[in-house]
Formats: C-alpha cells, sequence, structure tokens
C-alpha cells in the first residue's frame, strides 16, 4: 500500500530577492506602504515610502551570513510606526524598527560584537515613532539571561542618518556598535528607563564600545534621564548646532565626567536656532509651562534660573521637572504646596539645583537624580517616602511630619542611594521628625550603597523619645552596604537662603558675616556688603587671627583670568579662573560644570600652606560671595602666590592689622530666680543648642517650654532680649 505525505509549508508564494518574507504591509496588503512590516533582509535593497508605515516586527540583517548588503530607506517625509510585541511574555515588549547584527533578533538584548564594515544602512526624511512602548525590561532566552535592554535601532557596519526624527520612544532609540554619521536629527519626547552612571545604564542615543558617531546638528528635547551615553571604547564627536531643550537628569556620560566610559568631543558651534530640524520639525517650539493661581507650575518642565514667590496656596500640583543645569527657587512665604493624588505630584531634579525655603508641602514627593537640593524652614506631610535622593540634600530647620514608608525599615521620610551617581548624601540640621508612619518602625532615613551618608548636626529631634534617650539620632537614622552615618556637620555646607529680588546689589546689613573655616590654616569671611567683599584671615597656635588680605568684587571685576590679589606672605590668593592642578582635581566634581556651558567664570581662593604642605582651594561661582562649587586640596612647599598682577590694589589699601578672630563666646548660664525658675536672656550669638549645654538640658525641652515649634521660632531664630524659660518655678 502507498501512502501520500503531504507536507504543508507555511512559505509565502512570492519571495522578494532582498526580502526572506513577504513585504505586504498588513494596512494596506494590495500596494504596501513601501516597506515590508517585518523579516530578514538578505540583499542589498532600496525602500521609497508613499505613506506612513507601521511595522509588525523588527527588519533584520544578519551580519555573520550576509556580510555584504546595503539598505536604504528614503521616508519622503512620512512616519514609520511600530507595534510589535510579546506575547508569550504577558506584558508588551516593543521589538526593533532595525537590527544589525551577526545575529539579528537573538541578540535585541545588545551583545556586543565585532563591527561589520560592509553593512552599509543608508536612511533619511523619516520619522521614527515608537508610541510609547515599553521595551526596556529583562527579556529570557532559553536558560540565558541577556542584558535586556533592546534598541529601537541596533547597528553594527556604517549608519547613516540625514533628516531624521524619533518620537515617543522608551529606551534607547540607536544603538550604536559599528559607525554612524547622523546629520540633521531629532529626538523628541523620549526617556530612557535608567540613569546614573553605572556600565548596565543606558542612554536615548546610546554609543556602544565599539561604536563611533559624529553629529551635526542635532537636537535632544523635552527628553528623560540619560540622553547621550558612551561607553568606554566608544566615541561621539558633534559638530554644527547642538541644542538639549528640557531635558531633565545627565545629558551626556563621558571620559570627562567617568574615567569608565568614552570619548566626548564637542566641537558644535552652539544652540540650535530657529531652523528646521529632523523630518520637518523645528528645533524650537512654542512652549509655555501651566500655572497655578499661586504663580508655581501645576507640571512640566523648568528651565533655566527662576525664583517663584507664592501668593497663595498651591492646590493640585502635578509632576514638575527641573531642567539639566535650571536652577529653581520658591520662597513658599508660608504658603501650602498640596499634591493632586494619583502618587505621582512632586518634584524631579536632574542635573540641577532645586531650593525650597518656609512652604507648606502635603502629598508632595521629590526625586533628587544627581542634581542639589535645599530645602530650609519648610513642612514635609503627608506623603509617602517624601524625598529620594541620588544627589546631593541639605535640610535645615525644618518638620516631617505624617510621612508614610513604601516598605517597612527603609525610611519613612528620606532614602538616599549612590547606586547611579555615586553621592547619595544628605545633611539633617536642627530638624524635627513627628508621627511619621509606622509609628512602631523608628527609622526615618535610611541610607543605601558604598558612598551614600547622611550627615547629623544642630539639634535633629524625634519627637516621643524621653530626654534622656542617647540614641536619638541612631533610633532615626540607618545605613546600610556601604553608607554611613555622620555626627557632624561638614565645615562647607552651603545655607542656600532666598535669593535677592532683584538683582541690584543690596546694602549692607546689620547681619554677622558668613565664616567659613579652612581646617586648622584660616577662615574667610563673606561680608554682607555692597559690593561683595572677602576677608581672609591666617590662624596662629594660640587660636588668635591676623588679617591676610581683603578684596572687593569690584577689584574682581577688574581682571579677566589671572590672580586678582596676594597677602603679602603668598599664603593667601584670591583668582579669577583655576590654577591647572585645581582644574583637574575638581573637574570630575558632580558640583562643577565648566564655565562655557553655564556662561560665567570661577574664583578661586586659597589659602596655605599648612604643616603638611597642604593648599586649600575654595572654587566659588561668578562672584566673591557666590555659589560654592567645590573645595580643592593640593599640596605644595610653594605658597598660591607670591605678589599680586595689580599691586596698586595693595597699593591703596591700608596695611594689615593683626587682631583677633572673633569666635562667638560660649554661652554663660544665669542664676535662678527667687521662685526657683531660671529665665536665660538671649545674647547675640546664642543657639537653642548652646543655651541647652549651658544649662545642661534637652534643647528639644527648651523648645516645648516656650513653645518654639513653629518654623518662624524655632531655635536658630532665637532673637537677642529674648527669655527662655529654662526652669519653671517651684
Amino acid at each position: 500500500m502507498r501512502y501520500l505525505v503531504v507536507f504543508v509549508l507555511s512559505l509565502p508564494f512570492f519571495v522578494s530577492p532582498a526580502f526572506a518574507q513577504t513585504p505586504t504591509n498588513p494596512d494596506n496588503p494590495s500596494d504596501g506602504c513601501g516597506l515590508p512590516p517585518q523579516g530578514v533582509i538578505v540583499a542589498s535593497v532600496t525602500y521609497t515610502l508613499n505613506r506612513d508605515c507601521t511595522q509588525t516586527g523588527a527588519l533584520e540583517i544578519h551580519t555573520a551570513s550576509t556580510p555584504n548588503v546595503t539598505l536604504t530607506i528614503n521616508g519622503m517625509g512620512h512616519t514609520i510606526y511600530n507595534t510589535s510585541y510579546l506575547s508569550s511574555n504577558g506584558t508588551r515588549y516593543g521589538y526593533n524598527f532595525l537590527v544589525v547584527d551577526d545575529e539579528g533578533k537573538d541578540t535585541i538584548q545588545n551583545l556586543d560584537t565585532t563591527a561589520s564594515p560592509n553593512i552599509k544602512v543608508n536612511i533619511k526624511n523619516v520619522t521614527f515613532n515608537g508610541s510609547d512602548w515599553d521595551f526596556d525590561r529583562h527579556l529570557y532566552h532559553k536558560t540565558r539571561i541577556k542584558s535586556g535592554t533592546g534598541s529601537w535601532i541596533l547597528a553594527e557596519g556604517a549608519l547613516t542618518m540625514e533628516n531624521v526624527t524619533f518620537t515617543n520612544g522608551d529606551g534607547s532609540w540607536l544603538r550604536i556598535k559599528g559607525t554612524a554619521k547622523l546629520e540633521n536629527v531629532l529626538f523628541k519626547d523620549s526617556w530612557v528607563w535608567n540613569w546614573g552612571f553605572d556600565p548596565v545604564v543606558k542612554g536615548i542615543l546610546h554609543v556602544a564600545n565599539t561604536g563611533s558617531v559624529t553629529l551635526n546638528n542635532a537636537v535632544f528635547r523635552d527628553s528623560a534621564r540619560t540622553v547621550i551615553k558612551i561607553d568606554k571604547g566608544g566615541s561621539l564627536s558633534a559638530s554644527g548646532c547642538l541644542s538639549f531643550i528640557r531635558v531633565w537628569s545627565y545629558k551626556v556620560h563621558h571620559s570627562g565626567i567617568r574615567s569608565s566610559m568614552g570619548a566626548w568631543s564637542d566641537s558644535s558651534t552652539g544652540p540650535c536656532g530657529d531652523i528646521e530640524i529632523g523630518n520637518r520639525d523645528r528645533a524650537v517650539v512654542p512652549y509655555t509651562l501651566p500655572m497655578l493661581d499661586c504663580g508655581l507650575p501645576s507640571g512640566g518642565t523648568i528651565e533655566g534660573t527662576v525664583v517663584y514667590s507664592l501668593s497663595q496656596d498651591c492646590e493640585c500640583i502635578n509632576t514638575v521637572n527641573i531642567a539639566d543645569d535650571a536652577s529653581v527657587t520658591i520662597n513658599g512665604n508660608g504658603k501650602r504646596i498640596v499634591g493632586c493624588s494619583g502618587g505621582s505630584a512632586g518634584f524631579r531634579i536632574g542635573n540641577a539645583r532645586l531650593t525650597i525655603n518656609n512652604a507648606n508641602l502635603d502629598g508632595v514627593r521629590i526625586h533628587n537624580y544627581g542634581g542639589r537640593l535645599t530645602l530650609g524652614k519648610s513642612t514635609i506631610a503627608n506623603a509617602s517616602k517624601p524625598i529620594i535622593n541620588y544627589g546631593w540634600a541639605y535640610f535645615h530647620d525644618s518638620i516631617f511630619q505624617e510621612n508614610r514608608a513604601t516598605s517597612r525599615g527603609l525610611g519613612k521620610v528620606y532614602l538616599g542611594r549612590s547606586l547611579h551617581f555615586g553621592m547619595g548624601r544628605a545633611l539633617f540640621q536642627d530638624n524635627v521628625f513627628s508621627n511619621n508612619m509606622p509609628a512602631d518602625d523608628e527609622i526615618e532615613a535610611y541610607t543605601h550603597g558604598t558612598g551614600s551618608a547622611i550627615f547629623l548636626c544642630g539639634d535633629n529631634i524625634l519627637e516621643g523619645l524621653p530626654e534622656d534617650e542617647d540614641a536619638v539620632a541612631l533610633a532615626m537614622f540607618i545605613a546600610e552596604n556601604g553608607g554611613n552615618v555622620r555626627f557632624f556637620c561638614p565645615e562647607t555646607v552651603e545655607v542656600s537662603g532666598p535669593p535677592a529680588a532683584s538683582k541690584e546689589c543690596l546694602p549692607e546689613t546689620i547681619e554677622p558675616p558668613e565664616r567659613m573655616t579652612m581646617g586648622a590654616i584660616g577662615v574667610i569671611f563673606f561680608l554682607q556688603k555692597c559690593p561683595a567683599v572677602i576677608e581672609i584671615w591666617e590662624v596662629l597656635p594660640n587660636s588668635q587671627g591676623k588679617f591676610a588680605l581683603k578684596v572687593s568684587q569690584n577689584d574682581v571685576e577688574a581682571v579677566r583670568e589671572g590672580i586678582v590679589a596676594c597677602s603679602s606672605n603668598g599664603r593667601a590668593a584670591v583668582r579669577v579662573g583655576l590654577t591647572e592642578p585645581v582644574r583637574q582635581k575638581i573637574a570630575h566634581s558632580q558640583a562643577y560644570q565648566a564655565v562655557s556651558p553655564r556662561k560665567a567664570r570661577d574664583i578661586l581662593i586659597s589659602l596655605g600652606p599648612n604643616v603638611e604642605g597642604k593648599v586649600i582651594h575654595i572654587v566659588t561661582d561668578n562672584v566673591l560671595d557666590g555659589q560654592v562649587l567645590g573645595t580643592v586640596d593640593t599640596r605644595s612647599e610653594e605658597p598660591p602666590c607670591q605678589g599680586a598682577s595689580l599691586a596698586s590694589l595693595l597699593a591703596a589699601a591700608a596695611p594689615p592689622q593683626s587682631t583677633a578672630i572673633p569666635f562667638a563666646a560660649p554661652v554663660a548660664p544665669q542664676a535662678a530666680r527667687e521662685d526657683g525658675s531660671i529665665v536665660h536672656v538671649v545674647r547675640s550669638g546664642d543657639t537653642v543648642w548652646q543655651i541647652g549645654i549651658a544649662y545642661d538640658v534637652h534643647p528639644h525641652k527648651i523648645i516645648s517650654l516656650n513653645n518654639l515649634q513653629q518654623l518662624s521660632s524655632r531655635g536658630s531664630y532665637i532673637f537677642p532680649g529674648q527669655e527662655l524659660l529654662i526652669r519653671p518655678a517651684e
């Protein structure tokens, strides 16, 4: 008996010579859009789009089996969408638009291999629209776990792009493993799910360790977290115009930031003006922040240097991003900032600065991704883990109350991590923690990761603990896995108060000068004069001081680069610009940014050397009393300078006079009254902490007895002549 065996093969009847499956687009089976919906390209081919396209999978070039292929796509101004997903995972995982790799799809997870120079891909006049599909997740291939970060276009070989727009992407738009020339390109409305400096971090534009990219006229707009990442071994150069518009978190990760990264060469001519960029887009588009009646944005991205002064309570704030390089100050004037329901209300800080003064935050979270956060004289209430810090943060004279932990044991108020930026550091000074939940979990703040730290100083109070509880701070804060808690105030703490209402010089006030010690070498006073004046004093072994140098802002304005003035012995110096040793050491500081991008100049204040041959330097931004960008120590037997480049400055000044440095005297306890009570009359320079030491009374008891819990009259804001009850009458 004979059997007829029929094998039914699932093959197309017509196979394109350049393609391994039918090129028909499912949206228009009769004629297609001019681009196959998916499949493997096996020969050189040119596709010209006649309308918008919708891909159902990835186009692939397997370089291992097809070493010589040229793919050309002319979009003719149209858009390519992608709707692919892995139904077996139960979640949509977007595939790529294009994969050029030795194994094709199996290396969507971006395993690096040898580049394929004989593969050429030319793409122009097209928009790639990811429709916000989420594809950056861990994918499993049999028993091997791969890196899990895909790319919309993964390219070995040589890639050229001209007049191309990338929009609505969730992950790496381009991951270049070969060479790429990108001309007139726009990346907009996209983000990558991770951020920071770790090797696993990917960028919206990602240069692999075998990749080399050149940009000519490029705009990155309304994008989040890591915009460009260059792996060690890779390189990227920029020419023509280059703009980063409303991006937050870090723009470019390269060897200038970390030695473990690749090379970044920027010879761009400046930001792109109002020109056509990408696929018929504009480089600059109208953008207006939605504003609340209180004078604060209800959401969106804040750019530049902005000061908000609240006129009334702010009801329903959504997510507000602080753009890269921005500096935002909110003077709350005692008003409330209330978050909208839904859990996403609050502020996100990238490589930027946010300062909040005298505000009552209710249901608002602050996420600091590597920037600087200062919060003072404020309340933080009714939020779920309100502060998450991957950068630098300073909290002073504030109340944290009725906040909640997202999980037990990880901090009810604060979570600091160094996992992505090597920071996660915060200073808590003179704060009160009240009724944060759960009540039986005493951990108020938590720090995690090598390099993360919490500094405690002044009078941090955890309400509800007995007076004689010696482990107050230990009950409030915990550090794990390399993090640490330290019980002192760093000498270079930056205290950010409300900025001036205008840029005009303010008249001299009666407030004492700001004092900054420099180890055991000397003291710097920033005087509240108009214009700013700085005095440098050397500290002598008997704790007396010797006046060394006085320089005004007018003196600084008189020169460009070079020394402004030096002390007669050369041990104190004020310069405009950095010396090369200081520049090399501060270049990798997270607080420091090169002069050119911020359109400013550095002022260097130096003092030394000490007996160990150490010279201490302070770098400030723009003016003598400006933002402290960092401190640097160098070792040298020579003083910072010899003589002044502007001798007339010193010749016109009065000769230095030896005098004592004005240190604040300790608090002297005052005698009990006839009824047994003790009342302390506040003198100039007194603090609640010092008064508590003088009378051997816990400062929190002084605050409670005198009803000082309100922010307007807490600890540091007592005033001379005020009477404080230390002990009630017997």
